[in-house]
């Protein structure tokens, strides 16, 4: 599972687009509450959200693996993400 596309929706709201068709928004308001991702607060700073494929990321230090991001969209655990039956 990789990340085909992310892009910025407004606020703290992205979409996001995976290469198994799995797909839709998450609002990540909670994330910039905390520690690093502080900065995020920034909403233009959030809005530089990219992908490299295996994670979102606004830089090599804020980055949010896409496992838990496709865990949050289809509401999977990761050992069903990780090994599907």
């Amino acid at each position: 599972m990789k990340v085909q596309e992310v892009k910025y929706i407004a606020d703290y709201t992205i979409s996001i687009k995976f290469d198994d068709g799995v797909n839709g928004t998450i609002e990540l308001n909670d994330l910039v509450q905390k520690g690093i991702f502080k900065v995020l607060q920034d909403k233009n700073q959030f809005a530089k959200v990219y992908t490299n494929g295996y994670s979102i990321a606004w830089s090599n230090e804020l980055q949010i693996d896409a496992s838990t991001i496709y865990s949050e969209l289809t509401d999977k655990h990761f050992g069903e993400i990780l090994n599907p039956k």
